[in-house]
């Protein structure tokens, strides 16, 4: 009997234990209505015991997606079967995904395959109806400046504003605080005030105010807003990043017993800035003077170095600071190599300067050397600005500072032998022989014995191919100098390579590169035309573009791609965002590249 059971419960066993290992790959969603305008979320869950590829969620026809969030939870199964234990342990990982509907009509998510296990496994397909979400009088949205005309690289005090009508509805009334919770959090685009909104503690103001709408009837608003101080960064009309705010707005709602909110049935809206008067300008080009590093507004510029009594190459520290109203965190330090006066008086750090800012300074702190003891002072260093008042670049210079060189102390040879430890006096006497040089030989036979040198078979090879193996070492050689010492022209000729390798790891669903597309086009022409400079601005790369001789178009192509980079390196940008942006900087290096490829 006890053997027919084992036998059975064997059988289970192996029924069971599969069932336990099992991988599984999922796709959840909430619901099947959705809103034009409005996103929502779309899970995959992957469930492995072993190791599972992330999914590719593939492009959608009418809607955006974007990987928004990566989570991973673990479960441990177990069963005892005749006093034996079984069980194993796997792994769900969720990839939540934010669609958004372009359109109206039927969206659809096909089958996506995910090799789970060394298995391929297949999700199911969902449909979505997409409706436009008629917001009405009850959402409006408006961004307000202090002033209606601002620079790029220019500060502004802004106020975004949303309007929320009030919900009262029989008898029922929810405060401001309570139609604040309608915000979906989640859904809702900040852009530039988002550090503002989800901290603990939003920095939100509340007002009560009235409207008039289309009907010429005023309505009760609850009116939310935010003030920051804020850089543009590209021309046109200021879209402080992108807010967009949605609102899951009551319909119906209900109080229970503790006097607490229950929303029964809300409706999605959402709205983007419907009225702004803040128009953003380019900094013009024309008149613009040689290092200028995006300064806008007034700045004022010191120096200190020291010590200031040294003898040639001794390292003197030289602290520069910068006051003013720009967004120093950006600024550039003063380009030294560049100023009258300083490369053939002083031998200058190659260091990157990133600068410590504090309040409204910035300070960059570098070494320098004197090359002679003729040098008697560091020169004033400029700081060109664009002045938004006059709207005309002026330049402020620091004061010289005096500086005491000695010549560097020498050591003749005499000094350096004498500064050594004294010399033991040899007492041993030379003994002079008459024999000659025979005296150092006893045996003088092998000593006039034949010493000529001969070669046997095997070293005639070894002759006559070391001076070939000595010619070929020396070619290596100076190969490799040749490429150490020229690098810049190594760097040239890989720029284009290098650039669309970091291309490729940016924008990816399971992004892991650090790079940005700011940072790989103006890489790239730094490389490719061989500047010098170690960092380039926007102003220098399209400089560097019209000098080299690329067409008018390209370098507009250029201009605008990387002020769209930097919109969305410093407003902030999503992932689907950033690869859009890395298409447009791949095509924009291929243009430059077939242009410069066709002069070589």
């Amino acid at each position: 009997m006890r053997y027919r059971v084992a036998i059975i419960l064997g059988v289970v066993a192996v029924w069971v234990a599969p069932t336990l290992y099992a991988g599984e790959a999922k796709l959840l969603t909430d619901s099947s209505q959705v809103y034009v305008g409005v996103p929502f979320a779309v899970a995959i869950d992957v469930t492995s015991s072993t190791s599972h590829e992330a999914p590719e969620f593939p492009e959608l026809d009418g809607a955006t997606s974007e990987l928004v969030n990566t989570s991973t939870s673990q479960r441990t199964s177990r069963i005892i079967i005749n006093g034996r234990q079984m069980g194993s342990s796997d792994e769900t990982t969720r990839y939540l995904y934010h669609i958004t509907p372009l359109r109206e009509g039927i969206i659809n998510i096909p089958r996506i395959e995910v090799e789970v296990d060394g298995e391929r496994l297949t999700t199911r397909s969902a449909n979505f109806r997409a409706t436009k979400s008629q917001k009405g009088d009850l959402l409006f949205v408006e961004l307000i400046g202090a002033e209606e005309k601002v620079y790029v690289g220019e500060s502004i005090d802004v106020t975004l504003r949303v309007w929320l009508k009030e919900f009262n509805q029989r008898r029922t009334k929810l405060n401001y605080r309570e139609m604040w919770q309608a915000i979906d959090k989640n859904a809702t685009d900040w852009g530039v005030f988002e550090d503002l909104v989800m901290r603990q503690n939003p920095d939100v103001k509340i007002r009560q105010m009235q409207r008039v709408g289309e009907d010429g009837k005023k309505r009760s608003y609850n009116v939310y807003e935010i003030n920051k101080e804020v850089w543009p960064t590209r021309a046109g009309t200021f879209e402080a990043g992108g807010v967009r705010i949605v609102v899951n707005y009551p319909l119906k709602v209900s109080r229970d017993v503790f006097g607490s909110v229950r929303l029964s049935q809300t409706k999605p809206i959402f709205a983007t800035i419907d009225k702004t008067n803040v128009e953003v300008l380019d900094i013009p080009m024309r008149g613009r003077p040689p290092g200028f590093s995006g300064a806008v507004g007034s700045h004022s510029i010191r120096a200190t170095a020291t010590p200031d009594h040294v003898r040639v190459g001794d390292p003197i520290t030289l602290n520069i600071t910068v006051e003013g109203a720009s967004q120093l965190e950006h600024l550039q330090a003063p380009h030294l190599k560049e100023v009258p006066g300083f490369n053939d008086q002083f031998q200058i750090s190659d260091d990157t300067l990133p600068g410590i800012v504090d309040g409204r300074r910035k300070t960059f702190s570098l070494s320098l050397r004197a090359l002679s003891d003729q040098v008697q002072e560091i020169p004033r260093i400029p700081l060109p600005y664009f002045d938004t008042d006059s709207e005309t670049f002026k330049t402020v210079y620091s004061e010289p500072i005096p500086l005491d060189v000695d010549p560097a102390q020498k050591m003749s040879t005499m000094d350096i032998v004498q500064s050594g430890e004294p010399t033991l006096q040899n007492e041993a006497r030379l003994t002079r022989l008459d024999e000659g040089i025979e005296a150092n030989r006893s045996d003088i036979d092998s000593l006039l014995a034949d010493q000529r040198l001969r070669l046997v078979p095997v070293a005639t090879p070894v002759v006559v191919g070391a001076p070939l193996v000595f010619m070929a070492c020396v070619l290596i050689r100076r190969r490799s100098e040749f490429r150490r010492s020229n690098t810049g022209l190594m760097t040239q000729r890989a720029a284009y390579k290098t650039a669309l390798s970091r291309l490729s790891g940016i924008g990816g669903s399971a992004r892991t590169s650090q790079d940005t597309p700011l940072g790989v086009i103006l890489d790239y022409i730094r490389d490719r035309l061989m500047i010098g400079s170690e960092v380039l601005t926007r102003n220098d790369a399209v400089a560097a573009l019209t000098e080299a001789g690329v067409s008018t178009e390209t370098v507009g192509s250029a201009d605008r791609v990387i002020a769209d980079c930097e919109a969305a390196e410093f407003g902030g940008s999503s992932q689907g965002a950033q690869a859009k942006h890395a298409s447009d900087v791949q095509s924009v290096i291929e243009q430059i590249e077939k242009q410069l490829g066709k002069r070589k």
